[in-house]
């Protein structure tokens, strides 16, 4: 949930309703408030950004109390040209322009809005930032561009120039927000060669927005289109209410940002499915215009600032909130049902209980293995390799159980002998997930009858009597003292002493069996 805080007084003034229904219409919204010290405080789940502003808690609260209804944006085309030369690592930038907007004395929630929108859009400005500018400020054309450390600039706040090499070391916003740009930095320079913003870290004093603004230019860059496209619209959606009219400019020679009104037909059965009953044309009429949707003939309209409605889903649930939780009908199913455990849980949980039996002890490892160790051992498995890994030791998904449970007795190789162990736990063969119990004895005496014995055992004991043992070959076991396990025509599973070059390898001093059993194949 996403905490926001409004001054009472603000939010009844522009919304024009009682206390009462301040503190009640977001709950019928899907989140929550509540009264503190003068102020109306209110969470909502992540995917409603638009309230995370008084704008458009404000609007939310208006349309559902039947203030106002829905209403076409006003959209206006600029003259005024924009160009970008985006750098590679900050690909994506996108401006806006509300005329209109009411500043005054809402700066303090418009800058809350902005970072609450950096935290969970932005995640944390990696994905898109945002920069507020006096338009009137500003002098056209502009230009995207990264610049070097050696530029001059004067930082928010401040009034004299000063090079970026030292901003960046002495600033409290360059040193949080410095490691996400490289050398050089992104850039908004004006016609006069000045720059006026180094996003994502800090806008300058040329364009400073304040209580006497009028009309405002919104820029937003970043990684992801998605969260760029996504933030654009709300910032402006938000800033024009509730009179402001919104501008699109020529960047590059097309208009920015997108603006397009998205419609869709959800039909009455996968209302009905959902809920359980009909509901009427006039109840969703009445439900969607609560929640601020258009109407186009048989199709619903979005409203621009819903950047999260994706799916018909979405309107849906909009829908069951605009009629009311609290009116849906309840009815008694005319059927009981009990509930009964997963066949493949049932399984493993019984494996468990064998394997204790058995003296071994249970471990747990991360599916992610090293590819290094994978070739070490032999296996030619193409397994799914990871993108940008967090750690070398954990680069590729693993393939097979073994790996792990051989990294587990290097792990361990301090600790006293034998070390009898078994795991259960998923593998990816050809991007397919699979259980898999594995066995492993590192000891002097270690041996292939007995991990032969182990597996035959736990087979009989899950009371499987038509099995066969046959000849195998593995790299990672040595010739001749390694066996597979056959049911029928298909192959469930293999055990054997591993090879004594592959123990030099990777420095185990002692030998080691080990043996997997596809759990699965077991079942079927």
């Amino acid at each position: 949930m996403v905490l926001v805080r409004f001054d009472e007084k603000k939010l009844s003034d522009i919304t024009g309703v009682t206390e009462e229904r301040l503190l009640k219409v977001p709950w019928l919204l899907g989140g929550e408030a509540r009264k503190e010290e003068g102020d109306i405080v209110m969470e909502f789940n992540p995917d409603r950004p638009d309230l995370y502003s008084i704008q458009g808690v404000s609007r939310a609260i208006r349309t559902y109390e039947g203030l106002e209804h829905f209403t076409t944006q006003n959209i206006r085309e600029e003259v005024f040209e924009v160009i970008s030369h985006p750098p590679a690592y900050r690909p994506y930038f996108s401006v806006g322009i509300v005329r209109g907007a009411r500043v005054r004395n809402f700066i303090k929630e418009i800058i809350d809005f902005q970072e609450k929108i950096h935290l969970s859009i932005g995640r944390n400005r990696k994905l898109s930032s945002i920069g507020l500018h006096d338009l009137k400020k500003v002098k056209f054309p502009i230009t995207y561009a990264e610049v070097t450390r050696d530029k001059m600039f004067i930082p928010l706040g401040e009034k004299e120039e000063v090079q970026i090499s030292d901003f960046m070391k002495s600033n409290q916003k360059a040193l949080e927000y410095g490691d996400l740009v490289p050398d050089k930095i992104p850039s908004l320079i004006d016609s006069d060669g000045r720059i006026f913003s180094l996003p994502p870290i800090l806008n300058s004093s040329i364009t400073t927005v304040t209580e006497d603004t009028e009309d405002i230019l919104v820029d937003v860059e970043g990684t992801s289109k998605n969260a760029v496209d996504r933030t654009i619209i709300l910032m402006l959606t938000a800033l024009s209410y509730p009179s402001g009219t919104i501008s699109t400019l020529k960047m590059n020679g097309k208009i920015v940002p997108e603006i397009e009104y998205q419609e869709r037909n959800v039909s009455r059965q996968s209302m009905k499915k959902i809920l359980g009953y009909d509901l009427s044309e006039q109840e969703i009429h009445s439900s969607l215009d609560r929640m601020g949707y258009g109407f186009n003939g048989d199709s619903v309209v979005i409203p621009l600032y819903r950047t999260d409605i994706i799916a018909d889903i979405d309107v849906i649930e909009d829908i069951f909130k605009g009629l009311g939780y609290d009116r849906v009908q309840r009815r008694r199913e005319g059927f009981v049902s009990y509930g009964k455990a997963d066949p493949l849980r049932s399984i493993e949980s019984k494996l468990r209980h064998l394997l204790v039996g058995y003296d071994l002890n249970e471990s747990v490892s991360s599916v992610l293995v090293n590819k290094r160790y994978i070739a070490t051992y032999g296996f030619s498995d193409e397994g799914m390799e990871i993108m940008n890994p967090v750690s070398q030791e954990q680069d590729m998904v693993r393939t097979r159980m073994s790996p792990s449970l051989m990294q587990t007795f290097m792990n361990n190789f301090r600790n006293p002998y034998p070390q009898r162990i078994y795991e259960i736990g998923s593998v990816f063969v050809e991007g397919k997930e699979k259980d898999v119990l594995g066995i492993g004895i590192a000891d002097r005496t270690a041996s292939f009858s007995e991990i032969k014995g182990i597996f035959v055992g736990v087979l009989e004991d899950l009371g499987i009597e038509k099995y066969e043992i046959i000849r195998d070959e593995q790299a990672m076991y040595a010739p001749g003292r390694v066996a597979g396990i056959k049911i029928g025509e298909r192959k469930i599973g293999f055990f054997g002493e591993v090879h004594p070059r592959i123990l030099r390898n990777v420095g185990m001093k002692m030998p080691v069996v080990m043996g997997e059993l596809d759990i699965q194949e077991v079942m079927s």
